[in-house]
């Protein structure tokens, strides 16, 4: 483990686990972050470690993460960092940004070794619907005996089944041909509607995000293509990997088979994806997949207060997360909240209940006029409210209860919105 001494001095604050994770120079190393830990601060000084001690330039390191605004966040951090340890080399080249738009960058370089024309266009969620419903009788057809490719009954809904099913194919690697072979009927049609869209996004030279990767794993996983792919990155390191699907787990698999230098950072209480095609199995079944990786876990919540960890951690560990088909479904760990912060003395964990929803709505909304009239809160911004579900039957009673107390409250996606004046 070696840090540069410019970061030890510029960053004294750090703690034993995050050293080691900054000072990790190479091979795979898995880390398993807690909520508040400080993840993303030691896998960007990790990356300035690199940096500082030249053990890759910049155009051969890339930073990868779940979403465009935590890109941008990473990036702006790195950069900040980089000024406060006065690492003045161009940082252009260095590649921080989602899984997506790197598969993008890669495709777009390496075009001419796939099927895709030049200036090809990528389709976002909503326009790769809008192109489903254009090629509609192309790649769903007519119904039969009143439904569409056996189970839908109107195009629409049909249009975001097989939307959803397309994607599915793509991401888990399956090939189309096995289903148009199964003898399931539903298979054998969605096997079909697969093989027609494909056929459909190249002869209009698309594609969508989906099979962005599928190209570049494609790439990857031929001998006479992959080098071409993965030659310029040295070092890997992505964050959010709970959040990543198979098809991007095995792309950073494959980019990095020849140096191993790929780190992972996540927590697998916080894969919350999965109705977006993520599996939390990736994290946890990573030492499996990838030998002989070092495993750091950082286990000190330095952002919440000291109660709302305890009961947090107390929580988690009173369920049964063993496994007896594989690895177990959640990494021993024992969340603990910063011994030298300075935690006030306040009821931080409130239990609420009622006779029924309607009542719990009403204390809630109590609890919340409380909260401003003694200004224990300055706005009621402050206050969030996680719901089931944010669908009417589930949300009105309690935008109706604070509404009846004029707190001003947005519930997305609820078709209510409550303006200050208290007017729905």
């Amino acid at each position: 483990m070696t840090i540069a001494p410019a970061i030890t001095q510029r960053f004294p604050e750090l703690n034993d686990a995050q050293r080691t994770i900054i000072g990790h120079l190479g091979g795979p190393l898995l880390v398993i972050a807690g909520p508040g830990s400080g993840k993303t601060h030691s896998i960007v000084l990790r990356a300035l470690n690199l940096l500082l001690l030249e053990q890759v330039q910049p155009k051969h390191l890339a930073l990868c993460t779940f979403t465009e605004k935590a890109a941008f966040e990473m990036r702006d951090r790195l950069a900040t960092a980089a000024r406060k340890v006065g690492y003045v080399k161009d940082l252009s080249d260095l590649t921080v940004s989602t899984i997506h738009s790197f598969c993008n960058r890669e495709l777009t370089q390496h075009r001419h070794l796939t099927e895709l024309g030049h200036s090809f266009d990528t389709l976002d969620d909503l326009t790769q619907l809008l192109f489903i419903f254009e090629h509609f009788d192309t790649i769903v057809g007519p119904p039969e005996n009143g439904c569409f490719l056996h189970r839908w009954k109107t195009r629409w809904t049909a249009i975001e089944g097989v939307r959803r099913y397309i994607d599915k194919v793509t991401e888990e690697v399956v090939d189309p041909d096995q289903l148009t072979s199964s003898g399931d009927s539903f298979l054998v049609a969605i096997g079909n509607a697969c093989l027609r869209y494909e056929r459909a996004l190249l002869n209009s030279n698309r594609t969508d995000f989906a099979h962005l990767q599928r190209y570049v794993y494609d790439m990857l996983d031929d001998s006479r293509t992959s080098e071409a792919v993965a030659r310029d990155l040295r070092f890997v390191l992505v964050d959010e990997y709970q959040d990543t699907n198979y098809i991007q787990e095995q792309i950073l698999i494959k980019l990095t088979k020849t140096n191993r230098n790929l780190c992972v950072v996540g927590d697998e209480d916080q894969s919350l994806y999965r109705f977006r095609g993520a599996t939390v199995r990736n994290i946890l079944e990573f030492p499996q997949k990838v030998p002989a990786c070092s495993t750091v876990k950082l286990t000190t919540n330095y952002r919440s207060h000291r109660a709302i960890v305890e009961r947090y951690d107390r929580w988690m560990a009173s369920a049964d997360w063993s496994n007896p088909h594989g690895a177990s479904f959640r990494f021993d760990k024992k969340i603990e909240a910063s011994p030298t912060a300075d935690h006030p003395d306040y009821a931080s964990v409130v239990a609420i209940w009622g006779r029924d929803r309607r009542d719990e709505a009403t204390r809630l909304a109590d609890l919340v006029e409380f909260l401003k009239k003694n200004q224990v809160i300055n706005d009621y911004s402050q206050v969030a409210l996680l719901l089931h579900s944010v669908r009417e039957d589930h949300s009105h009673p309690y935008l109706d209860a604070l509404h009846a107390k004029g707190v001003p409250a947005f519930c997305p996606r609820a078709r209510g919105y409550i303006r200050d004046n208290g007017d729905p």
